[in-house]
């Protein structure tokens, strides 16, 4: 019971969250906030003070997550805020394995971004960037970036919250059957 509570109440936060990304580019601090003290409440009342604990524990791994994506520019502030309030629902172990899991969606929707470009004649794309960073690479064994050209595809910023909200909801769907399967979860 207390799984499901937790999960009806993550996922309507975490979807929450991405729509607004997806229309505002933002995620309101308001929302996040909100998101944070939730989790720790619930984790207090259907857990106890073990599970504030966790809790807090997991609002710093969220963070620290997806803190470097934003200090070299990758993800917004938002993002990270809003993984470190997912982490107060999951706790520190769980939200790790959440935050692998979008991070993984966010590649599979960047992937997605760079092959719209073969069919968009509007858009320039970065292959051939791409093709000259690896070809340094191999040729001085040295990884060298090429920011992206004005106006090239990879250059645009796509809403990471959605990339969180399915990494997230998969995370969590593959997590309860894995609970049924040890039997713990009904």
């Amino acid at each position: 019971m207390n799984y499901l509570i937790f999960s009806v109440a993550i996922v309507f936060f975490l979807w929450s969250a991405a729509i607004w990304d997806v229309i505002q580019r933002r995620i309101p601090n308001a929302l996040v906030f909100a998101g944070a003290i939730l989790g720790s409440m619930l984790q207090l009342v259907l857990v106890g003070i073990d599970g504030l604990l966790d809790a807090l524990m997991g609002f710093g791994v969220g963070l620290v997550i997806l803190l470097p994506g934003y200090l070299i520019g990758y993800t917004g502030a938002g993002d990270a805020k809003l993984m470190a309030a997912i982490g107060t629902f999951l706790g520190p172990q769980n939200i790790f394995l959440a935050a692998m899991s979008s991070i993984a969606v966010g590649g599979v929707v960047a992937l997605g971004y760079a092959a719209s470009s073969l069919f968009n004649q509007t858009s320039i794309s970065p292959w051939s960037r791409y093709g000259l960073m690896f070809k340094t690479w191999v040729t001085t064994g040295r990884p060298i970036y090429i920011a992206p050209a004005e106006g090239e595809v990879m250059g645009r910023k796509f809403p990471f919250a959605v990339s969180i909200a399915i990494g997230t909801t998969l995370f969590l769907a593959w997590d309860s059957q894995l609970l049924t399967l040890a039997g713990l979860a009904k």
